[in-house]
């Protein structure tokens, strides 16, 4: 196999960088630019532009509580203790709960897995998440107030619920409708067993038990899209690769396919409060998160309405105003406007803590913005 160095010094032309390759492992299933794969959280960012499409129609504002719009949401309280069998001591919230609380994580919803309190509450209802509801899947306590924090969460997967609920269509029709289709994609689902021709392209999730061991496909293992009856706008969706690229080119280049200027200017803003930053700050420094996520210098960090924003240009190569984030089968995603060049790598391998994986992501990155001439 060629080097990532000579593969990319191909695809440069008059400072240009024009690249897409795939990479197989030997004995392993092939893939291809058609290949679809489980973006998981990648998801989010297309959540993000669905609902801020539904501000610019002037169904919505960013900051008006939502809450109402969905009953199961409205009256979840905020985690105050959890006894050591996993019951819950859980106290009215106080605080509206605002479309851009749910984009940035504010909101105070959490993962199970990512907290100790939830995951109590989780383990003693002895029942894994619902595929078939985002209600049932979520129906936990929200962790602190909204707008007072940072927690990574199901957000997104509410905001999934927003949409359908004001634009009168299942999200998995909203986005064929309003993203893909505008952008000449269509090789992106929620529901992949209603496209077969879509289904077919899938490739087997690889897992990796420990750091020098190859990452084996395990197709026998559920994933988090098997079964699921409903459009999960968290993490839920199946892509293409291409596909995925034409919605970063799209906000990379501003040419109003997907949102006005105004409204996706406002995607590479810093949304955070203080508090909330230095709880995103605390979640980043995790070893396990480190090598999941792109992580920029700890005081260049902030979010935005679709990911994780650079602030400063303390960076080898991200500018200040880069956005970016992932998935957890190792895709990473990155748009910088200020640079002039977006991208991502996708795969479908799951582990813990893997340096290989995070080290193929970053030379990628690196390289892309070395043969733009767009080092700092």
């Amino acid at each position: 196999m060629a080097s990532l160095d000579s593969l990319l010094q191909s695809a440069v032309n008059d400072g240009k960088v024009d690249y897409a390759k795939v990479f197989s492992r030997d004995g392993g299933t092939p893939y291809t630019l058609d290949t679809v794969m489980e973006i998981s959280s990648a998801t989010k960012l297309a959540t993000s532009i669905a609902a801020l499409q539904l501000v610019e129609r002037g169904l919505v504002t960013l900051d008006e509580d939502v809450s109402h719009l969905i009953p199961s949401l409205a009256k979840q309280g905020i985690l105050a203790s959890v006894a050591d069998e996993g019951v819950p001591t859980v106290r009215t919230r106080q605080s509206s709960i605002t479309l851009r609380h749910l984009i940035i994580h504010s909101s105070g919803a959490g993962y199970h897995f990512l907290d100790e309190g939830l995951g109590k509450v989780r383990a003693a209802q002895n029942r894994e998440p619902s595929k078939d509801s985002v209600d049932e899947a979520f129906d936990l306590p929200l962790l602190f107030e909204p707008g007072e924090g940072w927690a990574y969460g199901p957000g997104l997967d509410r905001v999934g619920q927003f949409v359908e609920k004001l634009s009168g269509l299942s999200l998995e029709e909203y986005m064929k409708k309003s993203i893909w289709e505008p952008l000449g994609a269509n090789s992106s689902t929620f529901l992949p067993e209603q496209h077969p021709d879509i289904s077919a392209r899938r490739v087997p999730m690889a897992y990796r038990r420990e750091p020098e061991q190859p990452a084996i496909e395990k197709p026998e293992i559920p994933t988090f899209t098997t079964g699921v009856k409903v459009s999960f706008g968290g993490h839920g969706l199946l892509a293409t690769m291409p596909d995925y690229f034409k919605m970063l080119h799209s906000l990379l280049i501003d040419d109003g396919k997907l949102l006005k200027k105004e409204t996706a200017a406002l995607i590479f803003q810093p949304q955070l409060t203080p508090a909330s930053k230095q709880a995103l700050h605390k979640f980043m420094e995790s070893p396990e998160i480190k090598l999941q996520f792109p992580n920029p210098p700890d005081n260049d960090r902030d979010f935005g309405l679709g990911g994780l924003l650079v602030t400063g240009d303390k960076h080898e190569y991200w500018q200040k105003g880069a956005l970016m984030w992932g998935g957890a089968a190792h895709l990473n995603w990155f748009i910088d406007r200020s640079a002039g060049v977006c991208g991502i790598i996708g795969a479908q391998v799951l582990s813990g803590g893997d340096t290989r994986m995070r080290g193929l992501i970053d030379a990628f990155q690196a390289d892309v913005y070395r043969r733009a001439g767009k080092l700092a």
